[in-house]
C-alpha cells in the first residue's frame, strides 16, 4: 500500500521541544479546506492508497471529519489520523469512525506527569488516554506513536505495561526516533536512544504489544548492539535502499541488508560521527529483518494456511490455520512465521474464521503467539458459532499459567491446546526460543492446561541444539502431563526466514537413535506419539516402530506440498510413496537423499530396525 502524508494545518495545542512542525500562527491559505482537499487529491492521483492526515494538530480543525469523508469518497483505501488526541471527545470520535477513519496514530511520549512535562500541556496525558479508550470503543484502530527524545529515554520502557494495565492490549506501538530538531538539546544521544528502543521492544514483547518502527522514521539495524533482538522492528524489502536524507558508510560494504537498507541518516552521522556501527553479517539475521513482498501482500499470504489433516483411521478433514497476530514473546530460531509483520485487519481475521466454519474445518488459532491477542476468546466463540469442527490453540503457553485465562478459553470452546516445548531443560529451551525465563512459564502453563478439560498436545521440533533431550522430554511428559499427546516435528526451512544451515538442521542419521530411544520410552510409559505423518514430520520410511497405520493414510494429493518436497528414485520403489510427503528439497540440498530406505514389504508390526530394506 503506497502511503502519503497530508498536512492539514501547522498549529498545535501542545509544545513539544523536539517538534519542528509546529508554528505559532496558522497560515490561512495553507490550512484552507480547499487547499487540504487539493493536497489529498494530488496524493491519490499520484498513486497513494493510504492517506495520513497530520499537522500541526489536525483535531484543531472544525472540518476534520469532513476531510476524512472526502478522502474516502475520492478513493483512499485507508485513512490514518496522526494526533495527540487530547482534543478528541466522544462526539468527535464517533463521527470520525462513522466517516471512515481506520487508524488513529496517537502520540504519547511518556505516561502521566512526565508526558505533560514533555508536551507542556498540563492534563494532556489524561485527556489522551481517555481519547484512546473512546476511539477503540467506536472501532477505530489505535497505534501509539512513541517519539524517542532526550526527555523520555530513561522511562520509555514503562509504556507497554502502562498501556496494557489501562486496557489497551489491542494496540500496537510505533517508534519514531527524532534525529533532527529545532532544539538540538532535545535529541537523545545515539547510545541512549538505542538502549531506550531496546527496552521498549523488550517490554512490549513481555506484555504482548507489538513494537515497530514508524514509517516516517528509519533506524539502521547496525545502530543496535544486537540487531536480531530488534528484528520485530523491521520489515525490510529488497529494493528499499533508496531514501532521501541517508548516506552509505564504510560498514555498509560488508552488510547483508545493504540491498534493502538506505544507510544512516545524514543528521545522525553529523551528530554522532564516532559511533561504532555493527553491520549485519549473519544470514539468519538478514532473514529476520526482511520480508519478501510488500507488508500487505505478505500479511495476506500468511494470514491463512489451509491443508488436509490426515488421520490414521483413513479419514481426512480440512484444517485452516489462522494467524490472529504475528508478533510473539519468543524468537525461535526455526520459526517460519514473519513475526515482524503487523497484525492483519480485524475484519480479515474474522472473515477467515467464518470461512473455516463454512468448510466444517478444524480451526487452528495461531500466531506469532495468539494468547497475546486480547480478542482470542472472542475468536474462539466466533469459530464455534460459525460451525468449525474443533478449535485448536497453537501456543507456547507462557501466558497460560493464568488460571483465569485458561478458564476463559475453556468456556469459550477451545478443544485442543497444541503447545510448543522444545527442550527438557531451561538452558536448551530458552536458547532455542531466544527468550530466557520462558521455559518455566511454559511448564507452568502446561500444568494449568492439564487441570482443564482442554485436550493437551505438546510439540517438539527436532533441531541440532535439542534432539538429545527428546528421551528426557518423554519422561517428563509421562510424569507431569500424563494426559498429553506428544507430537514430533523436524525443523523445516520452509520459508525465507528459516536458516538452511547445518548449525540448525541435523542429519536424520544423527537424530534417529534419539527418536528411537524416545519412541521406546513412550511405548513403555504410555505416552502417545503423533505428528510423524504431517508435512512437519519425517519421511515415513524413517519412522520407528510399526508402519502399519501409515498404509491407511489418505494419499498425498498432487501439489499439496507447495513444491517443498521431492521424491527421489528411492521413493519410487517404496510401498508408502503415495502416503508420504517425501523429503524436503532444502534438506536434500544440504545432506542429499542417501538416508532414505524404501519400504518394500507389506504393512506389519515389525520395528523399523528389523524391516527388510533394498
Amino acid at each position: 500500500m503506497r502511503v502519503a502524508r497530508v498536512l492539514t494545518n501547522q498549529t498545535c495545542n501542545q509544545n513539544c521541544n523536539f517538534c519542528g512542525a509546529r508554528r505559532e500562527v496558522e497560515d490561512p491559505e495553507f490550512a484552507a479546506t480547499r487547499a487540504v482537499a487539493d493536497r489529498m487529491v494530488e496524493a491519490l492521483e499520484s498513486g497513494a492508497t493510504e492517506l495520513v492526515l497530520s499537522g500541526g494538530e489536525p483535531t484543531l480543525r472544525q472540518d476534520l471529519s469532513g476531510l476524512v469523508a472526502y478522502a474516502r469518497r475520492r478513493g483512499a483505501k485507508r485513512v490514518v489520523l496522526e494526533t495527540n488526541a487530547a482534543q478528541i471527545d466522544t462526539s468527535l470520535a464517533r463521527v470520525l469512525a462513522r466517516e471512515g477513519l481506520d487508524v488513529a496514530r496517537v502520540k504519547l511520549p511518556a505516561w502521566g506527569e512526565q508526558c505533560d512535562v514533555i508536551t507542556e500541556d498540563p492534563g494532556g496525558c489524561e485527556n489522551t488516554i481517555a481519547a484512546i479508550r473512546t476511539l477503540l470503543h467506536y472501532g477505530v484502530e489505535v497505534h501509539v506513536l512513541v517519539p524517542i527524545v532526550r526527555g523520555n529515554t530513561k522511562r520509555v520502557g514503562e509504556l507497554p505495561e502502562r498501556l496494557v494495565a489501562a486496557g489497551f492490549s489491542s494496540t500496537q506501538i510505533l517508534v519514531r526516533w527524532f534525529v533532527e530538531s529545532p532544539d538540538e538539546h532535545a535529541l537523545a544521544p545515539l547510545s541512549e536512544a538505542t538502549t531506550a528502543i531496546e527496552a521498549l521492544a523488550d517490554a512490549g514483547r513481555k506484555v504482548g504489544l507489538p513494537v515497530r518502527l514508524d514509517g516516517d522514521s528509519f533506524v539502521p539495524p547496525c545502530a543496535f548492539p544486537n540487531a536480531i533482538r530488534l528484528a520485530q522492528l523491521y520489515t525490510l524489502t529488497p529494493g528499499g535502499a533508496n531514501r532521501a536524507g541517508y548516506e552509505r558508510i564504510e560498514q555498509c560494504n560488508e552488510c547483508r541488508v545493504r540491498d534493502r537498507c538506505p544507510g544512516v541518516p545524514k543528521a545522525l552521522l553529523d551528530s554522532n560521527p564516532d559511533y561504532a556501527y555493527r553491520p549485519v553479517k549473519e544470514e539468519r539475521v538478514r532473514r529476520r529483518l526482511s520480508i519478501i513482498e510488500s507488508v500487505e501482500s505478505q500479511i495476506t499470504r500468511e494470514l491463512v494456511t489451509t491443508e488436509t489433516c490426515r488421520r490414521s483411521d483413513g479419514s481426512a478433514v480440512p484444517m485452516h490455520t489462522v494467524r490472529v497476530n504475528f508478533h510473539c514473546n519468543q524468537s525461535c530460531h526455526f520459526c517460519f512465521v514473519s513475526t515482524h509483520l503487523p497484525p492483519a485487519r480485524e475484519q480479515d481475521i474474522r472473515s477467515a474464521i467464518e470461512a473455516a466454519g463454512r468448510q466444517r474445518a478444524i480451526l487452528a488459532l495461531s500466531g506469532g503467539e495468539p494468547t497475546l491477542n486480547a480478542n482470542l476468546s472472542e475468536y474462539v466463540r466466533l469459530a464455534k458459532s460459525a460451525g468449525v469442527r474443533e478449535v485448536e490453540l497453537q501456543t507456547n503457553a507462557t501466558r497460560l499459567a493464568d488460571s483465569k485465562l485458561v478458564a476463559e478459553l475453556e468456556a469459550a470452546g477451545v478443544d485442543v491446546a497444541f503447545v510448543s516445548l522444545h527442550g527438557a531443560t531451561a538452558p536448551v529451551s530458552d536458547d532455542l526460543t531466544g527468550a530466557p525465563g520462558t521455559y518455566e512459564q511454559t511448564v507452568l502453563g502446561l500444568d494449568e492446561l492439564q487441570r482443564s478439560s482442554i485436550r493437551l498436545r505438546l510439540n517438539f521440533v527436532f533441531c541440532q541444539k535439542n534432539y538429545t533431550e527428546f528421551p528426557a522430554l518423554i519422561r517428563m511428559v509421562a510424569e507431569r502431563w500424563p494426559k498429553a499427546l506428544q507430537s514430533v516435528s523436524f525443523v523445516a526451512p520452509s520459508t525465507d526466514l528459516v536458516p538452511r544451515d547445518a548449525w540448525l538442521i541435523p542429519r536424520y542419521a544423527d537424530v534417529m537413535p534419539l527418536i528411537q530411544e524416545g519412541a521406546a520410552l513412550a511405548d513403555q510409559l504410555g505416552v502417545e506419539l503423533t505428528g510423524f505423518e504431517s508435512m512437519c514430520g519425517l519421511p515415513l520410511c524413517l519412522i520407528p516402530g510399526s508402519l502399519a497405520p501409515y498404509f491407511d493414510l489418505v494419499e498425498v494429493a498432487e501439489g499439496a506440498d507447495g513444491g517443498e518436497f521431492i521424491k527421489p528414485d528411492a521413493c519410487r520403489r517404496c510401498k508408502l510413496e503415495p502416503n508420504c510427503w517425501g523429503i524436503r528439497t532444502r534438506y536434500a540440498e544440504l545432506y542429499g537423499t542417501d538416508e532414505l530406505r524404501p519400504v518394500t514389504d507389506e504393512p506389519d508390526t515389525r520395528a523399523l530396525g528389523h524391516q527388510e530394506r533394498t
